[in-house]
């Protein structure tokens, strides 16, 4: 998970929202908890989507992964 703070999760909910409005992303998927109240990154997120749709096969947005054990 990767901690963030309201405006940054607000952010990234607006460039989700935003390529999905334009055609730019057809999947994906968000979690959200709260972690911690009183810290300055209280939420805690996982997200994952495409992009880059409209220009042929595109990519991924990947955020809060945590590396595999063996994983280079």
């Amino acid at each position: 998970m990767q901690n963030m703070s309201r405006q940054e999760l607000l952010d990234l909910l607006d460039d989700i929202r935003q390529r999905v409005a334009e055609g730019d992303s057809f999947e994906g998927h968000i979690r959200y908890l709260i972690a911690d109240r009183t810290s300055q990154h209280p939420f805690d997120v996982t997200a994952l989507y495409r992009i880059g749709n409209r220009g042929g096969q595109g990519g991924t947005r990947l955020i809060g992964a945590e590396q595999l054990d063996g994983a280079a």
